[in-house]
């Protein structure tokens, strides 16, 4: 991979193509889970290609280039979530969604993980789905090792009580609970 990414910084289109062909379904895979839609999820990939074009001549092989990539990934993400204002309708949405045990099972989780604040939905996603270490996370969202721990358990406290509540409980009610 080393020799591809100089490459790139040399210029070459091919080289690129090939970076992008290796990256493009795992940064669609975190766009999905981030921001809930396969259209802006393509549009934040577009994004994160585009910003690594312009600024692969300043990564330096002193992290993982997949650090690297990721963290552009995310922080697209997150300016999508910002441009978007959608932070206020989008829980008020979700609170009004009542989990029916006829949904499958995933459903409810991608809702639920939706549902989570964007940096600990962030965290959940890069530590639960894609595998990442905590410190490889906490280099991408520029936090402490310790935010990446807090925020994953309450990510996964969070989803164990919005899974585990009763079937005509919504996700805004705790009171029933």
């Amino acid at each position: 991979m080393h020799e591809i990414i100089r490459q790139c910084q040399q210029g070459d289109l091919r080289a690129f193509e090939a970076i992008y062909r290796h990256f493009e379904q795992v940064l669609l895979n975190i766009g999905l889970r981030m921001l809930g839609s396969r259209e802006d999820a393509e549009d934040a990939v577009q994004m994160a290609f585009l910003k690594l074009y312009r600024g692969i001549s300043g990564y330096r092989f002193e992290a993982k280039f997949s650090t690297f990539l990721y963290r552009i990934m995310v922080n697209c993400c997150l300016d999508a979530l910002q441009k978007r204002k959608r932070s206020s309708l989008r829980q008020a949405e979700l609170a009004s969604v009542a989990f029916d045990p006829k949904i499958d099972l995933k459903m409810q989780l991608e809702e639920a993980i939706a549902a989570l604040p964007d940096r600990m939905r962030a965290c959940f996603v890069l530590f639960a789905i894609h595998e990442l270490k905590q410190q490889d996370i906490a280099s991408i969202l520029e936090l402490s090792v310790g935010a990446v721990k807090s925020h994953i358990f309450q990510a996964k406290a969070k989803l164990r009580a919005l899974l585990s509540e009763q079937p005509t409980t919504t996700i805004g009610d705790r009171s029933q609970t």
